[in-house]
């Protein structure tokens, strides 16, 4: 992972997902963009004018005062060892801020936060099926400011989605000195493909993992975390959204849940 890039919902504190963006970038040596996207100008009615002008004027203060925190954060960055640290100040959508950027960076960092639209379930889920990249959603009383990843647990169903997360983990899963795979029911293609053999992929990369499957009548997201707190985990993989969207946002799937209640970082894939 040479490239990191870390979504800065709030620019007026060091969050965790910066904290924890920055440190992940000093161990790998990777550079680090920072990007803020500070509120846009809301529509007013056509005949308000003064409206528009007071809002304008606000929206362009917010983002002079974002530009402000930048070096701050550069120099800080700097000192922890991050090799490249970049601050962005953009204006847009932050969906499409993202997804734009996400093309030269290998990996996204995104921080929970209920207070904050695109830190709640719904704008992560937003940002995590859109953006292109691999993501770490850091939550938001995450204290890790070491992201070593020592111990992981994997979510495993052998759909596509967690497939590409473990391909787009395996950086971390080599330093893992402990992987749990948490197996739930797999889902087969709907059309004969070549099978993957986990055990096999594990082995030629020489990982090693323990195995826990989830019963059938069990709730996989509470066996997936209390795994992860029973093993000290520093990270969850996961693929996200193994079914549609809007199934598993109506029918309170496990990628929801897991944004919901998680107290660990989660690697997710879509």
């Amino acid at each position: 992972m040479r490239d990191v890039l870390v979504h800065v919902l709030d620019h007026t504190r060091r969050e965790p997902a910066l904290t924890y963006a920055a440190a992940l970038a000093a161990r790998w040596r990777a550079t680090l963009t920072a990007v803020t996207v500070p509120p846009g100008l809301p529509v007013p009615p056509m005949y308000d004018a003064a409206f528009a002008l007071v809002e304008y004027a606000s929206v362009q203060e917010e983002l002079e005062r974002a530009r402000a925190a930048g070096p701050d954060v550069l120099a800080w960055a700097s000192s922890l060892g991050v090799p490249h640290p970049r601050w962005v100040v953009s204006s847009g959508l932050p969906a499409n801020v993202l997804r734009y950027m996400g093309h030269w960076h290998d990996l996204l960092v995104l921080g929970a936060n209920p207070a904050e639209p695109w830190g709640t379930p719904g704008g992560l889920a937003e940002l995590v099926l859109t953006a292109g990249v691999p993501c770490i959603v850091v939550p938001a009383d995450c204290t890790a400011d070491d992201p070593n990843c020592e111990r992981v647990v994997i979510a495993w169903n052998g759909s596509a989605e967690a497939i590409r997360a473990l391909h787009d983990a395996l950086p971390l899963l080599e330093r893992a000195r402990r992987i749990t795979v948490v197996a739930g029911e797999e889902r087969k293609p709907d059309r004969p493909l070549p099978d993957f053999d986990l055990a096999d992929w594990a082995a030629r990369h020489q990982l090693e993992f323990e195995l826990r499957r989830i019963a059938a009548d069990a709730d996989p997201a509470h066996v997936i975390l209390s795994t992860a707190f029973a093993a000290e985990a520093d990270l969850i993989v996961m693929g996200a959204y193994g079914r549609t969207r809007l199934a598993e946002w109506m029918l309170g799937g496990v990628t929801r849940e897991l944004l919901h209640r998680s107290r660990v970082p989660l690697f997710m894939r879509h």
